[in-house]
């Protein structure tokens, strides 16, 4: 029998301060007693930020009224909770997100980041690429469209998921994209995504593609400390139920390295990142953590 966890800060704040408008969207679409006059805040500013080719701006800078391209990883964030928020998959906005992320796909069947973006990423974000396809984002991509309701055989995303199964190393893993210096590295980051869109597009959970995936997540077991690099989505994603040494494992490094203004950073160095923040706090509330 596990004991019952209690966060130390209320995540909730940190979100909905730090945050950008997808934040407090994918927020507002899986808390429990959500302000629902705050969401239909939320998805009328959404709403009217996308841009005219189907996507949203990088990082949510139309916030700032900054002038950037559309991206194709925000784009892929916003889609999957504007649906569990109630947008109909059959509405203007998200068959126009649908069609940006489709005319983006590549020759490979990934996805990159918009080529237009260049001058605006910062060198240091390794993982992101412009020029080769990024495998964490293609499972984003692969998620949000069968989230807005492309069948899982549709000729784009049995591409897709071809080039993810093309780009798992020999050790089980994903590295973030194609060109990286040592591919056959494993980038912990890329597990969750890629995992959950290979089973949502029919990858069954004993098959060696998954079964070499997890093996590789548990030889890097010494990383799972660090949020980023924590698979407990992953567990999730595959079933481990909540009594599994694994989960809590991830649990309790995730309950310790909580910062005092309720978020987490990609790594515990780092300030808290609404990213990382809202993310766990979904994951967190399904496996039956409680907000104090």
């Amino acid at each position: 029998m596990v004991p019952d966890h209690i966060l130390k800060y209320d995540p909730v704040p940190c979100i909905f301060e730090k945050g950008n408008s997808y934040h407090h969207l994918r927020a507002l679409s899986f808390l429990a007693e959500r302000d629902d006059s705050r969401l239909l805040d939320v998805l009328k500013k959404v709403k009217s930020s996308q841009n005219a080719d189907g996507g949203w701006s990088w990082l949510g800078r139309w916030e700032s009224n900054e002038k950037i391209p559309s991206s194709v990883t925000d784009t892929a964030y916003y889609l999957p909770p504007l649906v569990d928020s109630g947008v109909d998959i059959d509405s203007e906005e998200v068959k126009r997100a649908s069609a940006f992320l489709l005319e983006a796909q590549r020759d490979d069947g990934g996805w990159a980041e918009n080529p237009e973006l260049r001058k605006t990423m910062w060198e240091s974000w390794t993982w992101f690429s412009v020029d080769h396809s990024v495998t964490w984002i293609t499972g984003l991509v692969i998620n949000a469209l069968i989230k807005a309701g492309y069948p899982h055989d549709a000729p784009p995303i049995t591409r897709a998921t071809g080039f993810l199964k093309s780009m798992q190393n020999e050790e089980g893993g994903w590295p973030s994209h194609i060109g990286v210096p040592q591919p056959g590295n494993t980038d912990m980051w890329t597990m969750e995504d890629v995992i959950s869109a290979l089973l949502g597009c029919g990858e069954t959970r004993d098959s060696d593609i998954i079964r070499k995936a997890e093996d590789a997540i548990v030889k890097h077991r010494d990383r799972w400390q660090e949020p980023v690099e924590n698979p407990l989505g992953v567990f999730l994603t595959l079933g481990y139920d909540r009594e599994h040494e694994y989960v809590e494992e991830c649990i309790l490094h995730l309950l310790e390295n909580q910062k005092e203004d309720g978020g987490w950073g990609f790594y515990n160095e780092w300030n808290s990142s609404p990213d990382q923040t809202v993310r766990w706090l979904e994951i967190l509330l399904k496996y039956g953590v409680r907000i104090r």
